[in-house]
């Protein structure tokens, strides 16, 4: 029996935010973008993602966020690295459909569905975390 393993795709930054690895799930997207600056690339998404890597980067600590961009809403993870680098990895939630309004309601529906099943699970992960073994008692 196969099982077939969802692989949600990844690119590294170096600490100067240029594109230095991608795997094949982003191949097609940022694989000709390969050594360049993301940011010169995707002009208008600076303002956007750069806050978060930069606290990924300051904190070392992995961020998470949600957000819309060309279309599309994403759940992106930003995971510092040694040297300074960056892997981000992330999942489409949706596309948000703008033909008409009911088509927007219903994209915008969905979406808000995955973000709020998200945002469960990860309540779920931290409430697991807090938990501690105390021995003894009766």
């Amino acid at each position: 029996m196969a099982v077939t393993v969802k692989q949600s795709p990844f690119v590294l930054l170096d600490e100067d935010y240029r594109i230095v690895e991608v795997d094949s799930p982003a191949e097609a997207a940022f694989g000709p973008l390969l050594g360049r600056n993301v940011f010169d690339c995707f002009p208008d998404a600076t303002s956007l993602y750069r806050p978060y890597y930069e606290k990924a980067r300051a904190t070392g600590k992995v961020v998470e966020f949600a957000q819309y961009y060309d279309g599309y809403v994403m759940l992106i993870n930003a995971r510092p690295v040694e040297d300074g680098g960056l892997v981000l990895g992330w999942e489409i939630l949706g596309m948000l459909d703008t033909m008409t309004l009911d088509a927007l309601c219903m994209s915008l529906g969905r979406i808000l569905t995955k973000l709020g099943d998200e945002e469960k699970r990860t309540r779920q992960k931290r409430q697991r975390a807090s938990l501690r073994l105390i021995e003894g008692g009766a």
